[in-house]
């Protein structure tokens, strides 16, 4: 094997098989390099070194367990310049326990349109995620959510009025997620709690699943990252989802968002933005199929928490569909809204 690794009619010396190792590396020789790399540690040559060089062939290929079994070696090594650059390289990489939280405000007021209703509703879901693959991007997850709006009353209040899905939601799922974030597939179910009393059972069984699509420029703003001043930002949104304690319903939904950055302030982002949103039903709930457009200021804050506000008007019309709650007579509507939304990773 060593003829065949160092292409010499002589076999090294062990000290010299490391430089060989370089010396194909620097070439562009990975795969010499690699074996010659072995062929050192087989001998007993700098170890601790070897695996580092490994750990960084295996992450070039996106072979995160190997890469990571030959830092974890590095990293307890006697070397401590060593150890701790294979310590930080370990730090970086994805964790195997994650968490993330999703919280928004949504309020409106109707100044259209027959139903005037003016309404808050504040959601909350904590996930934390057990990642399965170190090479698929799939995970097991336990979730608890929770909806409750304050214009929705209960039978003990006469006639129950139900703007939102006022329940509390705890259960387990799996997602994958595909094309570097941008589609997603999940499942998951788990006991639904009312929160408000409307005439259906307390507890339910709650199962859903779907797909979801997410897309945005480069100068919008994502965790982490970068708002840019003077320059669009444009945003897709999609999803298509089951939920059984909905009469088995598929709901999707569709929203593009195109926004201009004009300042920047310290931390905040200043910009306008443009909406349309759509949505469908299977089952034809009249509150489910619509499309409507919206403009107003946005302003988004990077540190020390994500955080983004929108205030609108939007102007729409339901698509004339039907099932047990009747449609209004006008299907036109017109809207003032403010949306406050915030998203964290915890790694």
């Amino acid at each position: 094997m060593l003829l065949a690794i160092l292409s010499a009619p002589a076999i090294a010396e062990p000290d010299d098989l490391l430089a060989i190792a370089y010396e194909k590396k620097a070439r562009g020789d990975e795969a010499g390099a690699v074996e010659a790399f072995l062929a050192a540690r087989d001998a007993g040559i700098a170890p601790q070194r070897i695996a580092l060089e490994l750990a960084y062939v295996h992450l070039a290929h996106n072979e995160t367990s190997a890469a990571r079994t030959e830092l974890e070696t590095a990293a307890k090594g006697p070397d401590q310049a060593l150890a701790a650059q294979a310590q930080k390289q370990l730090d970086q990489l994805p964790g195997r326990w994650w968490a993330d939280v999703y919280a928004e405000s949504y309020s409106w007021r109707r100044v259209g349109g027959d139903a005037r209703t003016t309404d808050l509703v504040p959601t909350l879901r904590v996930r934390g995620l057990r990642r399965l693959s170190e090479t698929t991007d799939i995970h097991a997850y336990l979730f608890g959510q929770a909806t409750r709006d304050v214009a929705s009353h209960g039978i003990g209040a006469g006639v129950p009025q139900i703007y939102a899905d006022n329940h509390a939601l705890a259960g387990a799922g799996a997602m994958i997620r595909l094309a570097d974030r941008h589609i997603g597939l999940f499942a998951q179910a788990g006991p639904a709690l009312a929160l408000v009393d409307d005439g259906k059972d307390v507890v339910q069984l709650d199962v859903r699943g779907g797909a979801f699509l997410s897309l945005a420029s480069a100068a919008c703003y994502v965790q982490g990252g970068i708002v840019e001043n003077d320059t669009w930002c444009a945003e897709l949104y999609s999803e298509a989802v089951y939920t059984s304690r909905f009469d088995n319903d598929i709901q999707a939904f569709a929203r593009q968002r195109t926004g201009f950055s004009y300042l920047e302030t310290g931390p905040v982002s200043w910009s306008m933005y443009f909406e349309l949103r759509a949505a469908a039903d299977k089952n034809g709930d009249y509150y489910d199929n619509f499309v409507d457009f919206g403009i107003g200021p946005r302003w988004r804050l990077r540190r020390p928490v994500p955080i983004d506000l929108l205030i609108g008007g939007h102007v729409g019309s339901y698509l004339g569909r039907e099932n047990i709650d009747p449609i209004p007579e006008r299907k036109d509507y017109v809207d003032l809204r403010v949306l406050v939304t915030t998203y964290l990773e915890i790694h």
